[in-house]
């Protein structure tokens, strides 16, 4: 079992001139799991993630591996293993790219081939970098990651660009990254891409934390809602204002802000409007998520 490091973010704050990229972010990353860092594009996830890794100097605040800074860590490559702007020499073979990475993180260079074979490119070992696809690509900046043996792995949108068959490997592997005891960070704009593969989420909007917890209790943050129908839908809409409930309409019907479809169904009686479909609309994981960062978010 790996020995994971707690990430540890404490009032994180880093401003470019005017501009904010995150404000006062606070959060833990425990190891034994694997956590989504999720947000739409520009809520501040790269700048974080820059922060943590030394990239980037916090106005405020820490970004820290167990109280440490990146570029305090002894040996950094066998602590934190890290995939954020992956960039690769076209014309490198893998296995030339990974010997280069390890001399110069004073890896032994018998850790090249192992890595190739954790991440399925063994036969590919020998084939210039220039000619791979993004998911290859993607393999490789895993590989990269893994050379170290680190107790934290800290990705950027790993799953994108893999087919099917990738995607469904990749969240297995990091969950066995994470049932070894490592830390297991992962950040995403797209929660529909990781919800198979994660177990924490972490969730900012704008630079700021707006969910911390598992990915459980996200399905928990909207309530639920009914959906009502009508061959009329004009009276249905006017018995739903005169009740006083809000809603809008969708391509299934009306979706009332209303968790009781019996509260619905008698405002369409006293209405005297005759329904085709009346239930509940339970929130999903999609919808939690929106509702949280604000559908249609830059």
């Amino acid at each position: 079992m790996a020995d994971g490091i707690p990430i540890e973010i404490s009032g994180l704050t880093k401003r470019f001139g005017q501009v904010t990229a995150v404000d006062d972010l606070s959060f833990t990353v425990e190891p034994g799991r694997v956590t989504g860092f999720l947000g739409p594009n520009g809520a501040g996830k790269t700048t974080t993630l820059r922060a943590l890794l030394g990239l980037v100097r916090p106005t405020a605040g820490t970004a820290t591996f167990g109280g440490t800074r990146y570029r305090d860590l002894p040996r950094p490559l066998e602590t934190v293993g890290a995939a954020l702007d992956a960039a690769f020499h076209p014309g490198r073979t893998a296995r030339d790219h990974l010997r280069v990475v390890a001399s110069a993180g004073g890896i032994r260079s018998a850790r090249v081939p192992d890595v190739l074979a954790q991440v399925g490119l063994s036969e590919f070992a020998d084939r210039r970098v220039g000619g791979f696809s993004l998911g290859m690509r993607q393999r490789l900046a895993l590989a990269t990651t893994l050379l170290g043996d680190p107790r934290v792995l800290v990705l950027d949108e790993p799953i994108n660009g893999l087919d099917p068959e990738g995607i469904k490997w990749i969240r297995g592997f990091l969950r066995s990254l994470a049932g070894e005891g490592r830390t297991v960070l992962v950040s995403s704009h797209l929660l529909s891409e990781v919800q198979q593969s994660v177990d924490e989420v972490v969730i900012i909007s704008r630079g700021r934390l707006v969910k911390s917890g598992s990915l459980a209790s996200l399905e928990l943050e909207v309530s639920p809602r009914t959906v009502v129908d009508s061959p009329h839908r004009l009276r249905l809409a006017a018995a739903l204002d005169q009740a006083g409930l809000d809603y809008t309409e969708g391509p299934e019907g009306m979706i009332v802000d209303e968790p009781d479809p019996g509260v619905v169904g008698h405002a369409a009686f006293v209405g005297g409007v005759e329904l085709s479909s009346l239930h509940r609309l339970a929130s999903g994981l999609e919808d939690s998520f929106l509702a949280l960062v604000g559908e249609g978010e830059e």
